[in-house]
């Protein structure tokens, strides 16, 4: 089975305070302060992070594979990819296989199993990122190190690219994001070395890389790149921030961003300001254009999953159990919600459907709030715990856990339209 693909820590949480601004803008050497104003080490905490991140992944993997009765291989962080038209979704495995089911009903229409041997792999593909949809294909990035493209209709082969690395170590953790006529995705190369790819969308040649070949590359990711305006915004386990031009692969700002922890979070955009939390436990704005980065808040564990945003108020969640929300105009911490106490921890990226938040712990309890003041509606508890990231279509949720089991859920009704579990998918 696969065992280093990432995989968190449980923390404890502690109450979150609020920082301050730090650094000078612009020059490229900012010091990074925790809100408590104590120095945070940048090089040697990060080796520490990385190591440790490492010991823990390989723990708790294979500890897991000896507990699970259903197969340890089938633990996905895959989220639903839904198709504008409304009709299907779209859902990765971690034994390598994209399964199409009916929107309404979660009946199965295709499913494919990636050949373990195309493009030279020596095994199914381990997909932890969420599919993603873009001219009539589906993209899924694989642990192997191989990108696929496949026909939205029925799974056929679109093509294949293979990024470059160690075959033992290299992979992608997160989404392809299709932009236009490209593809760009992010991949670790080694164990501590990563690249940007932009790759053209319908033949998956490639355009350009980030660092250019040739160049040292930038740390190992784990991460989804967030594409906007024709940059590619993502960061690495080396605690940076990058920002990358789609069109040539040139860096955008003097020099990448550097934060007080590793980065696994994909970056929300608001205005000109990029949000995203560290393993620092720390919540950051990071300027667009400027690249300068201000500390927001602190949390009692680190942030995994990613934010979610509806232009007014970010929504971060930690591994503390905790979901923030951070006021954009006010630049204020309006409200916190802490699952009245259970804290268990947030591994999923939330959705915000009209005036309500939906979360996801690491229980498998489904949490909506109301987006104004954290206001809690009601809950609904799934089958197994979920680490993949929520999507909506209309009202409806789809929630993937680790059991393999895709969930629809109602917000309007308040109940269950459908599950499906995919080891029954023939």
């Amino acid at each position: 089975m696969n065992t280093k693909g990432p995989v968190p820590p449980r923390t404890r949480r502690a109450r979150s305070t609020v920082g301050e601004r730090f650094g000078a803008p612009g020059d490229g050497k900012e010091t990074y302060v925790r809100p408590s104003g104590a120095r945070v080490g940048t090089r040697p905490l990060g080796r520490l992070v990385i190591a440790s991140m490492v010991v823990l992944a390989a723990v708790v993997v294979l500890g897991g594979c000896g507990a699970r009765n259903r197969g340890s291989a089938s633990q996905s962080w895959s989220g639903v990819a839904a198709a504008s038209s409304g009709d299907f979704v779209y859902v990765a495995t971690m034994e390598g296989r994209v399964i199409q089911l009916a929107a309404d009903t979660g009946v199965p229409v295709n499913a494919r199993l990636v050949d373990p041997q195309t493009g030279g792999a020596s095994a199914a593909p381990a997909f932890y990122g969420t599919p993603t949809l873009g001219g009539g294909h589906v993209y899924v990035g694989g642990y192997n190190g191989f990108i696929y493209s496949m026909d939205a209709r029925n799974l056929g082969d679109d093509g294949i690219f293979e990024i470059s690395g160690n075959p033992l170590a290299k992979g992608v953790a997160g989404s392809v994001i299709p932009d236009g006529d490209v593809v760009v995705v992010v991949a670790a190369e080694d164990a501590n070395a990563g690249r940007l790819y932009v790759l053209e969308a319908e033949s998956l040649v490639e355009v350009c890389r980030y660092p250019q070949p040739g160049l040292a590359p930038v740390g190992q990711i784990w991460s989804t790149p967030l594409v906007l305006d024709g940059v590619a915004y993502f960061g690495d386990l080396d605690h940076q921030v990058h920002a990358v031009s789609i069109d040539d692969c040139s860096p955008v700002w003097g020099a990448p961003t550097e934060l007080g922890g590793a980065v696994v979070a994909p970056p929300v955009a608001v205005g000109g300001n990029l949000y995203v939390g560290s393993f620092d436990r720390t919540f950051y704005a990071i300027d667009r254009a400027s690249g300068f980065a201000s500390v927001l808040f602190s949390a009692g564990g680190w942030f995994w999953a990613g934010a979610a945003t509806d232009g007014v108020r970010v929504y971060a969640p930690s591994l503390d159990g905790t979901l923030y929300a951070w006021n954009v105009r006010n630049k204020t911490l309006v409200w916190t919600y802490d699952q009245e106490g259970a804290s268990e921890p947030i591994l999923s990226t939330p959705v915000v459907v009209d005036d309500k938040v939906v979360m996801a712990s690491d229980s498998g309890l489904i949490s909506v709030l109301r987006t104004r003041d954290g206001g809690f509606e009601w809950n609904r508890k799934v089958g197994d715990s979920v680490r993949a990231p929520l999507t909506a279509l209309g009202d409806v949720v789809f929630v993937h856990a680790l059991d393999e089991t895709v969930s629809a859920i109602d917000l309007t009704t308040k109940r269950l339209i459908w599950d499906r579990d995919l080891d029954d998918v023939p």
